[in-house]
């Protein structure tokens, strides 16, 4: 269960997690958990929000590395 980072090019960017969509970036705007953030003054701390959650996910599921 990896975090994953996926791009179509220049279409989207999406952040995934247990084939869970936690964050897209795309033309038409940014969508988390696969809804759209509408844009306004909440939209970039939504959008951090995820993002956040994303790298905190792929922190401590990174395998241990045997010694």
């Amino acid at each position: 269960m990896t975090p994953v980072l996926t791009t179509d090019g220049d279409n989207h960017i999406t952040l995934t997690s247990n084939a869970t969509e936690m964050l897209r970036v795309s033309k038409d705007g940014f969508y988390v958990r696969g809804v759209k953030v509408e844009q306004g003054p909440g939209e970039a701390e939504a959008v951090y929000k995820a993002f956040k959650e994303f790298m905190t996910w792929a922190i401590i599921s990174k395998p241990v590395e045997e010694q």
